[in-house]
């Protein structure tokens, strides 16, 4: 029997009484590794880089071995290892997004990541570049970072769900083999928690029915490196916003026919379990990047 362990941290109380939210995470673990896993996470609450939690939830559920789902993990490509045909280029410096409303707090991509993310998506999905530019115009106008994900419209961008600032949140995951996974990705030269748990909810979206692809820009101040997922692919996108910006989030792409309800039942309540990477590409040690 596996135990789901979840964690969510704010500042000024907890996020339904307008908490600032600081950090969220879980794993799927044994009864032997709960201690050290919430002592892990209780931690991570202590000092993470958009401050420090003063709530702090943890929250333990036994799953039985019957109701665990389990997935294959998505194929890692790297815009300064991977040369898809059709890929925009990618530079070192930052260049000004279009504006929004929001433009001294929004966090913008930079005009080559934009550029490649919607060149992916649109490439190798049914996701219109319409809808791509129209769903990021939603994200990048956001006053703060929502709390889960936007579901939009592959065709339109417009938002399907009516789920507000907390929107869709992914959930009950891990790796089914938490060190083999480690050590399949630091083989290739990857390394990091970002990394891992994004792989980790990545191959989830993208197993859910209905689900095309996804585009994420981290919240966190410090780590600047997004992604987009489609097929059965994870691309990681550097310098996706400016370093310090504490704003992100995360849209789903989904056909405009498929059950939203049952998208987020699954994306929030199926315990899944991802099989470990098989990586071919040669990665960056340095996550900062």
């Amino acid at each position: 029997m596996l135990y789901s362990i979840r964690m969510r941290a704010a500042e000024g109380g907890p996020h339904e009484q307008g908490g600032h939210h600081i950090s969220g995470a879980e794993r799927l673990v044994t009864k032997e590794e709960l201690e050290q896993i919430s002592s892990e996470l209780v931690h991570r609450a202590l000092t993470h880089s958009k401050g420090c939690a003063d709530f702090i939830r943890i929250t333990i559920d036994a799953i039985p071995d019957e109701a665990i789902h389990r997935i294959p993990c998505l194929t890692i490509a790297d815009d300064r290892t991977d040369g898809h045909i059709g890929e925009a280029p990618t530079t070192n410096g930052e260049t000004a997004a279009p504006t929004t409303n929001h433009e001294a707090t929004a966090p913008p991509l930079s005009l080559s990541s934009h550029q490649q993310a919607e060149t992916l998506l649109t490439t190798h999905t049914a996701i219109t570049p319409v809808a791509f530019r129209r769903a990021v115009s939603q994200l990048v106008s956001l006053p703060e970072s929502m709390r889960g994900a936007m579901l939009v419209d592959m065709r339109t961008g417009q938002r399907l769900d009516p789920w507000g600032q907390r929107g869709v949140r992914v959930s009950r995951m891990s790796f089914a083999d938490e060190t083999a996974a480690i050590t399949a990705l630091n083989a290739a030269g990857y390394s990091g928690v970002h990394l891992e748990e994004a792989l980790v909810l990545a191959s989830k979206v993208l197993s859910a029915p209905g689900v095309v692809g996804e585009l994420c820009i981290s919240d966190d101040p410090d780590y600047t490196t997004g992604y987009v997922s489609y097929g059965n692919t994870y691309h990681r996108l550097h310098h996706m916003k400016p370093l310090g910006s504490p704003l992100g989030g995360r849209l789903f792409f989904v056909d405009a026919t498929a059950d939203i309800a049952a998208i987020k039942n699954y994306l929030e309540t199926t315990v899944t379990l991802v099989n470990p990477p098989i990586v071919s590409l040669q990665g960056e040690n340095d996550e900062s990047l």
